[in-house]
């Protein structure tokens, strides 16, 4: 273990210190680093997933990857956001006892078919420079 941990630090000693900074800052964001999007129910829209009629669509990297995260307008305001995510089970663990944010689904395959243009359209949000905020429906 602590030889793994020597290596590490003479591979990131080795890198220029701007490319260090970088990737750490591309692991773990700050509060500058997420995008944002207000998003709303359609008139008709049968297959919204949400409780909410309205909310705040969020994306930022985590560990360099985009992470999908939904906030709903609602009162009283919601206390954490709550992770979209197409991998159902990774979802379900983190999002474990919000049981209030989803409308109810038939079956995990109705859940998918209604969050996946939720999580496309919250990558393509990450996409958008670092502290975006969209308020219309631009993605």
């Amino acid at each position: 273990m602590l030889a793994a941990v020597g290596i590490f630090l003479a591979a990131g000693l080795s890198l220029p210190a701007e490319t260090v900074v970088t990737e750490i800052n591309d692991l773990f964001p700050g509060a500058e680093d997420f995008r944002m999007q207000v998003i709303h129910k359609a008139k008709d829209e049968a297959e919204w997933p949400f409780e909410a009629d309205s909310g705040t669509l969020i994306c930022a990297k985590v560990l360099n990857k985009p992470a999908v995260y939904f906030v709903p307008e609602q009162k009283p305001e919601a206390t954490r956001a709550f992770v979209l995510d197409t991998d159902l089970l990774a979802m379900a663990m983190v999002n474990m006892g919000m049981s209030n944010v989803l409308k109810p689904y038939g079956s995990l395959e109705a859940l998918l078919t209604r969050i996946t243009p939720f999580v496309t359209m919250g990558r393509r949000l990450c996409t958008q420079p670092p502290g975006t905020n969209l308020s219309g429906s631009e993605l």
